[in-house]
């Protein structure tokens, strides 16, 4: 009779739900994401790019364009990474499709499956209520007995599939609808708001980040910053602009990342600031010109803190301008909305359970019978049960 060649399609699933298939994609994804925590991946937003750029360039050098070429800025948004999650994905669901197969198999008795062995210094009523005991389900057959772990031993590594699903999901929900901010530039008593409108940060005047409830934020480094303000001879206080297209301000926030400008339009002056150091208290050159026409009408240097006043006049009218500068240290923050966080952080939690309940609830399946006088058993015997052999 000719030997029946087997199901292709059953050959198909073996291999991809085989522990085998699980590590290599696992060890994949790990090696990518080792390779991250080495290299800083390229931000997403175009203001970011050039400061991420520079640092790159002064971290590894000549190298940069070559890893940039093998894509290793890229890892995480490369084709090849996601494919491997999309991959590992699907090896997950068929697992857990097999996973309750098993479950559902796993209530009936099984046909007995090796040679029987005995087991000395055991009768089978002591055996029997000694494997209760141990919360193995035993189930009796006259003088025969399957002992096994169900249903733990199959619900929990059930549970760690699930638990790297709902993970996998979270991570699908971040890329998808989630954004990440970053140096986010915030001084005291000042509220930003992010992604054109879909969430806000604000300094508290104690130093304190508050934040919309639906993003998750926290502070980075601090810089130097002032607050300008000035007012004509009469105290009167004059519009200040940090931008053209913006709105007077009569207390305008300077951030000092590098050199910063802003004008006083009805005085027809600018106004340039350095700092010194990136100290938050640190010393700022203060250079006045006059507009249009860019002459230097004055050159200060501000008081430790930023602290200071100086009293110019006019390129309009020649009238006295007092400018008076407060310190204002400047922080950048990070802002992270991500809308798969509570799937993410529920899987992490039965992903934990299930591969820890795993290594306890071991899935163990064997059978013991009254044999005459004697107690034998088949199938992978505890060690507590054969202590002159190691478990299988």
């Amino acid at each position: 009779m000719a030997e029946q060649s087997p199901d292709p399609w059953r050959v198909v699933w073996r291999f991809a739900i085989s522990d085998r298939m699980l590590v290599v994609l696992l060890v994949g994804i790990a090696l990518g994401l080792t390779l991250t925590a080495w290299i800083p991946q390229q931000p997403s937003s175009d203001v970011d790019y050039a400061r991420w750029l520079s640092q790159m360039q002064a971290r590894f050098g000549d190298a940069t364009p070559l890893l940039q070429t093998l894509g290793l800025f890229r890892i995480t948004s490369s084709l090849t990474f996601r494919g491997l999650l999309a991959v590992l994905a699907g090896i997950l669901l068929l697992r857990v499709a097999e996973g309750m197969d098993r479950l559902g198999r796993g209530r009936d008795s099984a046909k007995v499956e090796g040679d029987w062995e005995e087991v000395d210094d055991w009768d089978f009523a002591s055996l029997l209520e000694a494997l209760r005991g141990r919360h193995y389900r035993v189930q009796r057959a006259s003088s025969e007995a399957q002992v096994d772990r169900w249903p733990w031993s199959l619900v929990l590594p059930l549970a760690a599939h699930v638990g790297a699903l709902l993970l996998l999901l979270g991570l699908l929900l971040f890329q998808v609808f989630g954004w990440r901010a970053t140096d986010v530039i915030l001084q005291e008593r000042e509220r930003v708001s992010l992604q054109e409108g879909a969430g806000w940060m604000a300094l508290g005047e104690d130093g304190e980040l508050r934040h919309d409830p639906s993003i998750v934020a926290f502070l980075g480094e601090t810089g130097p910053g002032v607050v300008a303000e000035a007012v004509d001879a009469e105290g009167e206080p004059l519009g200040l602009v940090l931008k053209p297209d913006a709105e007077p301000s009569g207390a305008l926030r300077v951030a000092l990342t590098g050199d910063a400008y802003f004008a006083i339009p009805s005085a027809e002056l600018v106004v340039r600031l350095t700092p010194r150091s990136d100290e938050p208290y640190a010393r700022a050159d203060v250079q006045i010109y006059g507009s249009p026409t860019g002459e230097i009408i004055a050159e200060m240097v501000t008081d430790k803190g930023g602290h200071a006043v100086f009293d110019v006049s006019a390129v309009s009218d020649g009238a006295q301008v007092t400018l008076a500068f407060t310190t204002a240290p400047y922080v950048r923050a990070t802002a992270i909305h991500n809308p798969g966080r509570l799937p993410a952080a529920v899987g992490v939690a039965v992903l934990v359970l299930g591969v820890v309940g795993s290594l306890v609830w071991t899935e163990q399946r064997f059978w013991v019978r009254e044999s005459g006088e004697k107690v034998e058993g088949v199938g992978p015997l505890p060690a507590w049960l054969c202590p002159e052999k190691e478990e299988v």
